[in-house]
């Protein structure tokens, strides 16, 4: 039995010396390989991909801006693509103005000075988002359609902080859009 004992012990250290030199043999052509992603080649798609989201983001906002113009100039939503720019509650905030801009005589003459800047951006999440801040200026813009003639009482000095909330569908596919967004009507910027 001894003997019997000792073949076994035997076997199982040629089998172990067998595994470490295959190991070893894999191990070699491991090496081979190219090295994955660098820490500073992923901080370097993430930088390109959150900057690639702050433009994104900027584009819904200013097609926003011009989907706007163009109703409150016109009195018309035929053609403004709102759509393509808004969802959410920023759609419906824009069309409620729409609406009372119509009803009450007032149009736009021109656009707004805006100056977006993006705040915050989360790239990592699902659904992306950005936070977007603009200090926008709507000083003289505001007429009656009838004269074109500024509103009489409306302040000289109209420059409102906006805060603006802006996404994309699952996985930042879709494009961007502006899903909401605030006015601060306390302050001026």
């Amino acid at each position: 039995m001894a003997r019997g004992k000792k073949t076994g012990l035997m076997a199982c250290s040629g089998m172990a010396a067998c595994l470490l030199v295959l190991a070893t043999g894999c191990g070699a052509k491991d090496d081979e390989k190219p090295a994955g992603p660098t820490a500073s080649a992923t901080a370097d798609d993430g930088a390109k991909q959150r900057a690639a989201a702050e433009r994104g983001a900027l584009a819904a906002y200013r097609g926003m801006w011009d989907a706007q113009v163009k109703a409150y100039s016109t009195g018309s939503m035929k053609d403004v693509k709102l759509s393509d720019y808004t969802t959410g509650d920023a759609s419906a905030k824009i069309i409620d103005s729409f609406t009372y801009y119509k009803e009450t005589g007032i149009a736009f003459k021109g656009g707004p000075d805006t100056s977006p800047k993006v705040s915050a951006v989360d790239v990592t999440s699902p659904v992306h988002t950005a936070t977007i801040t603009d200090c926008v200026d709507m000083t003289g813009i505001v007429v009656r359609r009838s004269t074109g003639k500024p509103i009489a009482g409306a302040k000289e000095d109209n420059r409102r902080p906006w805060t603006v909330r802006a996404t994309t569908a699952k996985g930042g596919k879709g494009g961007w859009r502006i899903n909401d967004y605030t006015i601060d009507k306390d302050r001026t910027c």
